[in-house]
Order: C-alpha cells, then sequence, then structure tokens
C-alpha cells in the first residue's frame, strides 16, 4: 500500500509540473524528502523548506536498497527575523527493513548564501 501512495505521489507530482513550471528533478526531491520527513520525530516536523536529496548510494550495488542523505531548512527562518537551521538525515532503505534513521545533524544558523544553495538559488 505505502508504494502505491508513494507512486501515485511521483505520478500526480510529474503530472503537475507541466502547469506550474517545476523541473521533475525538485519534484522527485520533495516527493523523496516527504516519504523520509514522515520517518522522523515530531521535534524536526518545522524542516519542510528547500529539501534536498543530496545523494543516494546503493547498497552492495543494488537498486532496491538505498543509503540516502538528505537535507532541508527551517520553516522558521522563512519570516526573516530570524536565520534558517538546517537538517542534515543520513538514512536506508531497504526492502527487508523499510526505513531506518541512521543520523539527524542540525546545523543551527546558516548563511543566507547557504540558505539559497539550499533552495536552488545560488552558486
Amino acid at each position: 500500500m505505502k508504494k502505491l501512495v508513494i507512486l501515485v505521489m511521483v505520478f500526480v507530482g510529474l503530472f503537475l509540473v507541466g502547469w506550474n513550471g517545476v523541473p521533475k528533478n525538485e519534484m522527485l526531491e520533495e516527493t523523496l524528502y516527504t516519504r523520509y520527513h514522515s520517518y522522523l520525530d515530531q521535534s524536526y516536523s518545522d524542516f519542510i523548506l528547500c529539501p534536498k536529496i543530496d545523494k543516494i548510494e546503493r547498497i552492495e550495488g543494488d537498486t532496491r536498497r538505498h543509503i540516502v542523505h538528505a537535507s532541508a531548512l527551517n520553516y522558521d527562518g522563512h519570516h526573516g527575523d530570524v536565520p534558517y537551521d538546517r537538517i542534515h538525515i543520513t538514512l536506508t532503505d531497504t526492502p527487508e527493513k523499510g526505513v531506518k534513521i541512521n543520523k539527524v545533524t542540525i546545523q543551527k544558523g546558516i548563511s543566507e548564501k547557504e540558505s539559497l544553495i539550499q533552495c536552488g538559488k545560488g552558486n
């Protein structure tokens, strides 16, 4: 059932790309991040802006087993009166064990330049 929901989200996302101009790779990153964000503790629920899948590594070359490195900014920074914090997540995703969060780190008060890069608007 989870796979069906994810596939529907991906296809709906890709269908909407034609209407709002969001690149397909960005939509896929957002969809994957949303899937993995749901496994985080509730205390990380604020980290939803500019999600990125920084790196996906296959485990022993298997296309169904991955180590995923993801990041996103906190919503509070959106208001402009405080700098953004960035979350970095490392997880494994395998058919046997599902998603397992391995490491979560928070980078406090990142620079404006770093936040623009995270959001794909910087160099």
